[in-house]
């Protein structure tokens, strides 16, 4: 399974699933395999938050982003 994104990277929501952007910094924990192929990460907030999302619902962050 190839992986447009790697674990510890900052990124953020683009087009999330519940409808709404969310602008804040999330970090990616760890690539949970689907049985479809397509990869879903899990992402964290500087809250503890964490979500699941898929590789066409987020983009990197910039380079001055902070966590």
């Amino acid at each position: 399974m190839q992986s447009k994104f790697h674990i510890g990277q900052l990124v953020r929501i683009t087009r999330p699933s519940s409808g709404y952007a969310d602008h804040r910094t999330y970090c990616i924990v760890c690539l949970v395999p689907q049985a479809n192929g397509f990869p879903v990460y899990r992402v964290k907030n500087t809250v503890g938050a964490e979500r699941l999302v898929r590789a066409d619902e987020i983009e990197p962050a910039a380079l001055t982003a902070v966590p």
